[in-house]
Formats: C-alpha cells, structure tokens, sequence
C-alpha cells in the first residue's frame, strides 16, 4: 500500500506574481516525482492582500490502477482552518495533514482516484475538500 506525503509551498506575493511563483515550484515537483506524479494531487489559492498557497500531495510509489467499469459513487472529506493567511504552522497542522492522513487511510485505487480543491478567505475559513470514489468496479 503506497503511503501519500505532501510538500507546501507559500508565496508572500498575492496575485498573479504569487501563483505565477507557486506554479514553478509545483511543476518542478512534479517533474521530479517521475511516475508517481501520476496521481498526484495539487491544491492553489491565493488571498488578495495575503499569501498564496500551493500543496501537492504525492504517493511514495507509483499506483497501477485497472482499468475502471464504473464508480459507485463519490465521498467528501473536508479540512478546515481559521489560521491568519501568513500562519503556515497552523496550515500545515489543520489543514495539509489532516488531508495526507485521509489519503493513507484509503485503499490505494481510492486514494490515486480522489479529486481535491481548496478555497481561502481573507477573514474566514480556509478549506481543502476531498472526494474519493466509494466502490470501483
């Protein structure tokens, strides 16, 4: 069974020059994971007037996953936190590891077919949603 990291990367800048800085940095990760990349996931978000944020969540092996018939259905998991844009700690505590623990939790070919997204508030909640299909056939 793979077991699923993360790496997290911020940027002080907001805007565009923020997640123009983020996406080099995922897309070198990327490309240094080789195949495992395969099922990688990634999450952006940015705060205007606040710090841009990236995560990539990543197997420690590459996942071969059959060919799929069908998908049952999909769950949602979800990660939450109030923490200041700038508060990366508190990010990585109650957010980002919450998610890397929901991923090894799964079987393999739900973790490698799982889908996230993350949304950020300047003066509110900060979430990272994850869906997973239920049943595989």
């Amino acid at each position: 069974m793979a077991t699923w990291s993360y790496e997290a990367f911020a940027s002080a800048n907001s805007g565009r020059t923020g997640i123009m800085e983020l996406e080099g940095k995922v897309t070198a990760l990327l490309e240094s994971l080789g195949a495992r990349a395969e099922h990688a996931k990634t999450a952006m978000t940015n705060v205007v007037g606040g710090t841009a944020r990236a995560v990539v969540y990543f197997p420690d092996m590459a996942i071969a996953v059959p060919p799929l018939r069908s998908i049952a259905g999909w769950r949602k998991g979800d990660a939450n936190t109030i923490a200041d844009s700038a508060d990366t700690e508190r990010y990585k505590e109650e957010m980002y590891q919450s998610i890397v623990e929901m991923l090894n939790a799964l079987p393999d070919i739900q973790a490698a077919l799982s889908k996230i997204s993350a949304t950020a508030c300047k003066n509110g909640c900060a979430t990272i949603t994850i869906w997973y299909p239920t049943e595989t056939a």
